[in-house]
């Protein structure tokens, strides 16, 4: 199921974060503004470390963010995680994660999950109070049959 709202207990994928950092993304204000009702509501977003270094590396190497010497912008995205301790949980994968996220892209075989996305899929799975998964991009979260009921928040 994919719906807009606001988060409650959430996680948080690359996409949100990227989009709150860089004010040029076209998801920026969605991104931000759930960010903010996080904040006032004083509910924690999950993020696992894993998707903090996707965004770091998706947002250094984008031409269009990035200039080639310059990786301030990229490393917004650590300020803003380990800035804000309050609101963002950032959790380093688990024991098994590993073996969990390889089982998960060969049980999905036809499918094209990145490592991160199985890495994340299993993080989900672990904690049934990740009810939530904001992202800029639904298409693989709502393939992934979870381990309980989790709606995908999209812009």
């Amino acid at each position: 199921m994919i719906r807009r709202c606001t988060a409650l207990a959430a996680l948080a994928d690359s996409g949100l974060l990227i989009a709150a950092v860089n004010r040029g993304d076209r998801h920026h204000a969605w991104a931000t503004q759930h960010v903010l009702a996080a904040r006032v509501q004083r509910t924690r977003i999950a993020v696992p470390d894993l998707i903090v270094g996707e965004a770091f590396t998706k947002l250094r190497y984008d031409r269009r963010v990035s200039p080639r010497k310059d990786a301030s912008v990229a490393l917004s995205v650590f300020k803003l995680v380990d800035g804000i301790p309050e609101l963002f949980d950032v959790r380093p994968l688990g024991r098994g994660a590993y073996q969990r996220a390889r089982d998960i892209l060969a049980q999905y075989i036809d499918q094209s999950f990145s490592y991160v996305d199985a890495a994340v899929f299993a993080v989900v799975d672990d904690d049934p109070t990740l009810d939530q998964i904001l992202t800029v991009d639904g298409r693989d979260f709502s393939i992934y049959r979870f381990a309980h009921s989790v709606e995908i928040v999209v812009p």
